[in-house]
């Protein structure tokens, strides 16, 4: 990759030959416009845009892709399943933050935490944060302080993301345990 711009010429060692050189360039405007259709946000459509190029080179790289005919399709494909991901992303935060902002009204110079929990529910959220282990607590981190994806989570912890959602789903249910409250159903783990 050279300034920015994608290309895939070499195959992976055993994998399909692309027929040609194939520049994934020109495919970041109609990608950012569907996205941009998808979505209804400039920002987030070419965020969406660069993320299913990425997956296409990589997709090119590993021989995925066997014949260039085949990229189009693939490329949107991907971008549909990028923007769902995204928008059901909005979706579950919204409903959270409408959870949490129900019944609380924030005053002046507090901060949304302080208005959501009181300081002894802190120190009881704190407690049995400190009973997880540091993998579980490292995964709620990078889930709900750094706001990560299943697939990033797994990149940086060297694991796969369908795993990293099994120790989600796992962690959240063990605090739950502790805290001695219902936990939330099992759709709004899935990230």
């Amino acid at each position: 990759m050279e300034s920015g711009r994608y290309s895939a010429s070499d195959p992976a060692p055993g994998a399909s030959a692309v027929p040609e050189p194939v520049e994934l360039e020109g495919f970041r405007t109609p990608l950012r416009l569907f996205a941009a259709r998808r979505l209804g946000d400039w920002t987030a459509a070419e965020d969406v845009a660069q993320e299913v190029l990425r997956v296409g080179l990589e997709a090119l790289n590993t021989g995925r892709i066997a014949a260039r005919e085949l990229l189009p399709g693939f490329l949107f494909q991907t971008a549909v399943n990028v923007c769902m991901h995204r928008s059901r992303s909005a979706s579950r935060e919204q409903r959270a933050l409408q959870r949490f902002g129900a019944g609380h009204g924030e005053e002046e110079g507090e901060d949304s935490l302080s208005a959501v929990l009181s300081s002894e529910q802190r120190d009881r959220l704190r407690s049995a944060l400190s009973e997880l282990s540091t993998e579980e607590r490292r995964i709620l981190d990078l889930t709900y302080n750094q706001e990560l994806g299943s697939e990033e989570i797994g990149r940086r912890i060297g694991s796969t993301a369908g795993a990293v959602r099994v120790r989600r789903y796992r962690a959240i249910r063990r605090l739950s345990e502790i805290l001695g409250v219902t936990p939330p159903r099992d759709r709004e783990f899935r990230r």
